[in-house]
């Protein structure tokens, strides 16, 4: 995963598009994938698979959980350039809420953190869909109170999913309240480098960015005439089960959820992943890369969190965690952590000049190592001096060669970076 050489221009390669492999989940996922590629104008299967991923976690809130205490909540951020699909899995997905009397449970937005305390008071499950995530994202480290309110509280509540959230005493949500066993799912979607630039390191080192699997979409360049269809009976009939699972055991009194039974397979490939992630993070803190260690620091749980989706997926009557399941998760969550390494070494910045440097180095990554200067400046939007102090900065770190070819031509090539 990390290549951890001094002289090398990058420290992390990129995985490319995710495979067609890991875009599959046998059972709901699939088949809401399926549907939610039936419909829309351009269908995307990575948009339509992490909606449906997305909608599952949501609606196997607070009723499942295996043997390890793990429950299904994600913070799943699809990515995609404009114009490939990112509305329809939403829409889908509210449909489909509303059709098995949940539609009360899906939010578009969330303006602040005492928002959030609230909906979640009303909805203990909550699915927050979530476009234009990028500004979502970037509201979260904001210097402002709320922007800061709401980025502690979405890490809390991740945590807080196996235990008791206390709410801060409002007029509406009274005062001492709580909530046992919150269960929220971000499912957002942007543009790739507009969601990356928002971000800034605290919002990765403390945490917040670490507990998000963020997924790539190549343009599929597929036109589709959808007709409005009605969702499939099964889809619908194993949504409606979900939701009145979840209530007759809120209603019970007592949260005791569905514990998924797990193979002694299935056990090893999770004991091995844990121990292959933890000598990763030595390597990480040992060659000090503390915004790649804090991304890392989770991958353990998403496994887990993975694995225990396809078992319900699979069979939401009687979940069986398998080998097939947890070598699936560990796939998907390699490639995905992969991609986010690579994709925030070029954004996450501490400064303006630093994040320049570090989009000068991406933009020759991804365009096969090698730019001219005309080209660097368009995309940088600088004027000639920053654009010197940059490939300066480069150059003196032994990460650049600049070629003159005349008098106003200038390539610049990024260094041990294939």
């Amino acid at each position: 995963m990390a290549n951890l050489n001094e002289n090398n221009a990058l420290d992390f390669r990129n995985p490319g598009p995710i495979s067609d492999a890991l875009l599959s989940v046998p059972g709901f996922v699939d088949d809401l994938r399926d549907h939610t590629l039936e419909s829309g104008y351009s269908p995307n299967k990575v948009l339509a698979f992490s909606g449906a991923l997305a909608m599952l976690a949501h609606l196997s809130g607070r009723t499942y959980r295996d043997a390890h205490g793990t429950r299904t909540n994600l913070y799943l951020v699809a990515l995609g350039d404009t114009g490939i699909g990112k509305d329809e899995p939403r829409r889908v997905n509210r449909r489909l809420a509303e059709a098995c009397g949940a539609g009360a449970t899906i939010a578009d937005a969330m303006a602040s953190g005492e928002a959030l305390e609230e909906n979640i008071l009303r909805s203990p499950s909550l699915l927050l869909q979530a476009d234009e995530v990028e500004t979502f994202v970037g509201a979260m480290h904001g210097s402002s109170k709320n922007a800061q309110g709401l980025s502690d509280r979405m890490r809390r509540l991740f945590t807080a999913s196996a235990g008791a959230y206390s709410l801060r005493a409002t007029a509406s949500t009274g005062e001492g309240a709580v909530v046992y066993a919150p269960h929220l799912t971000l499912f957002g979607t942007g543009v790739p480098d507009e969601f990356y630039d928002a971000l800034d390191q605290h919002a990765v080192r403390n945490g917040l960015f670490g507990r998000c699997l963020v997924v790539r979409a190549e343009d599929e360049y597929r036109a589709n005439l959808p007709t409005e269809r009605s969702l499939p009976p099964d889809l619908v009939k194993t949504a409606k089960a979900l939701v009145e699972l979840e209530r007759r055991i809120d209603d019970s009194g007592v949260l005791r959820p569905i514990v998924a039974a797990e193979t002694p397979e299935a056990a090893e490939l999770l004991r091995r992943s844990a121990e292959a992630n933890m000598a990763l993070r030595k390597r990480l803190a040992e060659a000090n890369l503390p915004s790649a260690r804090a991304l890392v620091v989770r991958v353990n749980e998403k496994v887990s969190k993975l694995a225990l989706l396809h078992a319900i997926s699979a069979d939401p009557a009687a979940p069986v965690i398998t080998a097939e399941g947890v070598d699936w998760a560990i796939r998907f969550v390699r490639h995905v952590t992969e991609d986010m390494l690579f994709e925030s070494q070029f954004h996450v910045a501490e400064g303006r000049f630093d994040a320049l440097v570090k989009r000068f180095v991406g933009l020759l990554a991804k365009n096969g190592g090698q730019l001219d200067r005309r080209t660097l400046m368009r995309k940088l939007h600088v004027d000639h001096g920053t654009f010197k102090r940059i490939a300066l900065t480069l150059h003196m770190c032994d990460m650049i060669d600049e070629e003159r070819l005349d008098a106003r031509k200038f390539i610049y090539t990024l260094k041990n970076a294939a």
